[in-house]
């Protein structure tokens, strides 16, 4: 929350300063431009001060100066002058329509205003009122005095001064989210070594520094974590080998001696049946040894696999042969279907064998009163994958159980511990599916058997 908290203030902050500085750059742009508008060209109120004092009387006459004049030529405007009765005594370039006399309503009228439609400017003179008119149309006398050309430009202005408003606010909108994004990307880059596993160190700076912070501190976790896992992994996988190797040697020479004793004429029946008993508690022990083996290294990817072009239906008639020929009791029947012969994967002969018969032996050995088993070989539906599915119509298990039968027993994601058996056939089963880039998927119910369905890429 602190660094949620962090990053709206520092956002806030930058609203608002980009609000305060397009508020101060539009001030300073509109007073330039009404500045400008009041001063364009020559002040109306200059050129009248000038004229009324560039007029001089010369007896009966009046004379203007040049540079007066000059200024009245450049405006375009004319000029005349009142006396204190009303009537005009002199006149430069004054409108044909204008009157030549006054009254004094008529003079405080157009001081202030127009003169028939002519802005006018008037300026005290020693000998009357000097007025100057500009052409109609040519000033707009409000507060202040702008020329009418500078009024209809306004919208246009105003027009472009919204759209340089918007190409502002989207300039410091590219500025604030390039460092935006500049200081995002880092965090980008450690969450991604994060979620790949990798360590990952991010520079705390700015306002992220925060995340950052936290970015490494899990990223240092995880590391930590990674490093006691792979630890205990080599310890448990080292203890699984070690012990394999350690009871192959006395087991090989119990059985030894166990067959010996077995098969000796001198023992009496009743010793060779003890030893025959212990020849096959010794095979259980020696498989259970190699099941375990195996399991740990197709775990831990420490087993070798040797790849090959493999057609399903042979190795399923194989197998099932193998089943038949090995006194099968009479309550089981087995039955294989092969759809297609065109089911090719690239696997382990040795390995995927191994599965086949553990999903078999699994049917016969949770089904102790015969069930019938059928083993089929087929293509998926959009003909990409090998299949193939192994069915009884034995006594089956609870569908939520079915998770728990690929996990090793004892594991934490086991949600009951194994009661039958040691749990490692369909466990070993689900790896080395894995191992192939297949999957074991498993369907049951109570009272309506097991459907194991090994699935595997199409060997092309």
């Amino acid at each position: 929350m602190d660094g949620a908290a962090r990053i709206l203030r520092r956002y806030t902050g930058a609203s608002i300063l980009i609000a305060v500085f397009l508020l101060i750059v539009n001030y300073i742009i509109l007073g330039t431009f009404v500045f400008k508008g009041m001063n364009e060209g020559s002040s109306p109120v200059h050129v009248t001060q000038t004229v009324a004092e560039g007029l001089h009387k010369n007896g009966t006459s009046y004379t203007l100066e040049p540079n007066a004049q000059d200024w009245l030529q450049k405006s375009q405007a004319w000029a005349m002058l009142i006396t204190n009765d009303g009537k005009v005594v002199w006149e430069q370039a004054i409108p044909d329509q204008l009157p030549r006399a006054y009254s004094l309503a008529e003079v405080a009228q157009f001081s202030r205003n127009y003169l028939q439609d002519y802005p006018v400017f008037v300026w005290e003179n020693e000998m009357g009122l000097v007025v100057v008119g500009y052409p109609k149309d040519s000033l707009a006398k409000y507060q202040f005095h702008f020329p009418i050309s500078w009024i209809s430009d306004l919208p246009y202005r105003l027009l472009a001064l919204l759209f340089g408003n918007i190409l502002l606010a989207a300039l410091l909108s590219l500025f604030i989210g390039s460092r935006l994004i500049r200081a995002i990307r880092p965090l980008i880059s450690g969450i991604h070594a994060l979620s790949e596993d990798q360590h990952s160190h991010v520079e705390a700076k700015g306002m992220f520094s925060g995340i950052a912070k936290s970015i490494n501190h899990a990223s240092s976790l995880l590391q930590e974590k990674n490093a006691l896992l792979k630890a205990r992994d080599e310890a448990r996988s080292n203890w699984i080998a070690g012990i394999s190797h350690d009871i192959r040697t006395p087991l090989s020479m119990v059985l030894g001696y166990a067959s010996e004793l077995e098969e000796s004429n001198a023992v009496p029946y009743e010793q060779q049946q003890k030893a025959s008993i212990i020849r096959k508690q010794g095979e259980k022990l020696r498989s259970l040894v190699s099941d375990l083996n195996l399991v740990s290294m197709l775990e831990y990817e420490m087993q070798p696999i040797h790849t090959k072009p493999i057609r399903l239906s042979t190795l399923a008639r194989q197998i099932v042969t193998d089943f038949l020929n090995n006194d099968l009791a009479e309550s089981f029947i087995i039955e294989l279907d092969v759809t297609t012969e065109q089911c090719f994967v690239m696997g382990d002969e040795k390995l995927l064998g191994r599965a086949i018969t553990n999903l078999v032996q699994n049917s016969i050995v949770h089904n102790p009163s015969g069930c019938h088993i059928h083993v089929q070989t087929t293509l998926s539906a959009n003909q990409r994958n090998a299949l193939l599915i192994i069915t009884d119509n034995g006594k089956g298990i609870e569908p939520c159980m079915l998770p728990d039968l690929v996990e090793l027993p004892y594991s934490s994601k086991r949600k009951s511990p194994s009661h039958n058996g040691h749990g490692l056939g369909l466990p070993m089963v689900a790896r080395i599916a894995a191992a192939h880039h297949g999957r074991l998927l498993l369907s049951s119910d109570t009272g309506k058997g097991m459907t194991a369905e090994l699935c595997f890429p199409l060997s092309s």
